[in-house]
């Protein structure tokens, strides 16, 4: 069975037990529990999991003979160099690697879901559900600039720009397409309604009608160097419906909600993610700037659950079926407080993350075993 199945698994497990225990601290320790398995399969992977990773470890061994100005002009951006180089001398092993960018990426976001979420350990899952955690797993410095950029979150909306500046900054040492950040403190205060919706909606059919000739446009004014790169197109027709039907779900959840910062930022990150996901159809590559803001999936599916599952009284999933489906209603209603119920609905709904997720992955197969590299 492939390793990610049995990732999933006992996740589920973790999972199950959290929704189980009403004691705060034992689920705090149960939610910690999680993050701590997932930083071991992390640190456990094997290194044959993608190009990117033999990449990664083909530099790793040319970055230890560099000097600073040959650092310094490194393909990768100079955070992940250095950090690769300090390791190197102080350790030397590439498993020690493993373990910092895995504490890098995963501490950061489970801090963020257990502050920024009603239910963080539903944020874990849906953070391997909707796979986050693979692309941790095979895109190292990309991953690590997002989880830095979770600190930015608090400076976005309290509107401190000089050190939400300085925390994008830090995590363009990483990956430079954390710049786009910068877009997102600018409009963050935009109103949200219907009319912003069309907006964005007929934005995002322009993208994919004319993205050949936008990226070809591009390419020959600013980036001449792309003129020969294949722009292939790697699907995604998915996930831009997942975008949409997340965003629309949202906007009809949350709508007298939007000015709470924990529905506001994640809303428009997945709108701007919505808006843009067309492009990719064109130019694949640019499926690392819709991730940059795709991760806002998982905070908003821990929302979502939480005020489909958990709010009796003013739900309107629940006011829906009783609108269309009395009888339904009435049973869902007897059902509603028991904690059977709760898990139910949760492994109903990581069941179709998960399927969503393998469509996407389209037939791929990871491996991941503690084994190291020929």
């Amino acid at each position: 069975m492939n390793g990610f199945y049995w990732i999933y698994l006992v996740m589920l497990g973790f999972l199950i037990a959290y929704e189980l225990t009403g004691d705060r601290e034992k689920r705090r320790l149960i939610f910690y529990g999680a993050c701590g398995f997932l930083i071991v399969i992390f640190v456990a992977q094997d290194f044959s999991v993608s190009l990117d990773i033999a990449e990664y470890m083909r530099q790793w061994d040319v970055i230890q003979t560099l000097s600073f100005r040959q650092m310094v002009g490194h393909k990768f951006e100079i955070g992940y160099v250095l950090l690769c180089r300090v390791l190197g001398v102080l350790f030397n092993s590439e498993r020690v690697l493993l373990l910092v960018l895995a504490l890098m990426i995963l501490l950061p976001y489970c801090r963020s879901f257990e502050k920024d979420t009603p239910n963080p350990m539903v944020a874990l899952m849906a953070f391997l559900a909707l796979g986050m955690y693979m692309h941790a797993i095979i895109f190292w410095r990309q991953l690590v600039a997002m989880a830095i950029l979770t600190w930015s979150y608090r400076f976005i909306t309290e509107r401190r720009f000089w050190p939400c500046l300085a925390t994008i900054l830090l995590a363009m040492c990483f990956h430079k397409t954390s710049v786009v950040f910068l877009g997102l403190y600018l409009i963050y205060n935009i109103p949200i309604n219907k009319r912003l919706l069309l907006l964005c909606a007929a934005g995002s059919v322009v993208l994919g009608l004319f993205g050949d000739q936008i990226i070809a446009l591009g390419i020959a004014l600013v980036y001449s160097e792309y003129e020969t790169f294949p722009r292939l197109s790697m699907g995604g027709e998915t996930l831009l419906a997942l975008l949409w039907v997340v965003t629309l779900l949202s906007y009809w959840m949350f709508q007298d909600r939007m000015d709470e910062p924990q529905i506001r930022l994640p809303f428009l990150m997945i709108l701007i993610g919505a808006t843009i996901q067309p492009i990719c159809f064109a130019f694949y590559n640019f499926l690392r700037i819709v991730l940059m803001f795709r991760v806002a999936l998982v905070p908003m599916t821990a929302q979502l659950y939480t005020a489909m599952f958990q709010r009796k009284e003013d739900n309107q999933a629940l006011m829906l079926l009783q609108r269309w489906t009395p009888g339904l209603h009435k049973a869902v209603l007897k059902a509603y407080d028991r904690k059977w119920f709760r898990v139910a609905a949760q492994l109903a709904l990581f069941a179709v993350l998960f399927v969503w997720y393998e469509s996407e992955l389209d037939g791929a197969v990871y491996v991941m075993a503690p084994v190291g590299r020929e």
